[in-house]
């Protein structure tokens, strides 16, 4: 106390307030950037998250974009992990950030494999009814003949393009292992499986044994995984985003906020 004895009160003063505002500067958490990117399904553009977007906060950024193989009609085929690498190239820029990875289908299974290769880079992950490696070695082994004829119905109605990027697919899948693996176990997953019924069932997926296969991948998706919420709803079809774009853009404020 005798050192402050010679201090006059005001300089006093500016000493104290210098002292708490260093310690606040040096106790403050730094502020996180809140990143959204998202990986559309099998032959979807950017546009097809138009209707989830207006449900997220402002101040987050988002991030949606095309994959080169189907942005042109003469565009090469590319492979699963092709397009991996692809999703990575556009997570470097914000590393150190806050990022979330949302993807459908396809765009699931790609953002799957991300989190599996590089966990370091990512928060979470919300999935939106994504395909598994396993499912069509696992739909193969309870009808095969029907996962046949779902192809040839896709080969008359798929455009050329698309046909090419189906079948490098399709062959990679066949490739697969038949067991699933887990994501890994303290990733924070949000994961939307839709369990509404096809009145007219038009490929296997849509079938009574291809939904209860289908649940069986997600539930051993998360299987191991100690932050997963499963989202299970007749409410929505094969887009969730689409069909309940707000209860999707919770989920994603929710597994930030959890993270946080």
């Amino acid at each position: 106390m005798l050192f402050f004895t010679f201090i006059n009160r005001p300089v006093m003063h500016k000493i104290i307030h210098l002292c708490l505002l260093l310690i606040l500067l040096l106790s403050a958490r730094p502020v996180l950037a809140t990143v959204v990117v998202f990986e559309a399904g099998f032959g979807q553009t950017a546009q097809s998250w138009a209707p989830l977007l207006k449900h997220l906060p402002a101040d987050y950024k988002v991030i949606t974009y095309t994959r080169p193989s189907i942005a042109q009609a003469n565009a090469k085929p590319t492979s699963i992990a092709e397009d991996v690498q692809y999703l990575i190239s556009q997570l470097k820029p914000f590393q150190g950030e806050q990022i979330v990875l949302v993807g459908h289908s396809y765009g699931g299974l790609i953002v799957s494999q991300v989190a599996e290769l590089t966990p370091e880079l990512i928060h979470g992950v919300v999935l939106l009814e994504p395909t598994v490696l396993s499912q069509r070695r696992q739909f193969k082994a309870i009808d095969s003949q029907r996962i046949a004829a779902d192809d040839e119905l896709m080969q008359q109605y798929l455009p050329a393009h698309l046909l090419a990027q189906y079948q490098l697919l399709s062959q990679q899948l066949d490739d697969a292992a038949i067991d699933t693996y887990p994501l890994p176990e303290d990733l924070p997953v949000a994961l939307f499986t839709s369990t509404r019924r096809a009145a007219d069932p038009l490929f296997f997926e849509e079938t009574e044994q291809g939904k209860q296969q289908w649940l069986a991948l997600h539930q051993a998706l998360i299987s191991n995984s100690e932050q997963a919420w499963h989202i299970r709803s007749k409410q929505f079809g094969h887009q969730p985003h689409k069909d309940q774009p707000a209860l999707v853009a919770q989920a994603i404020t929710e597994l930030l906020s959890h993270k946080n």
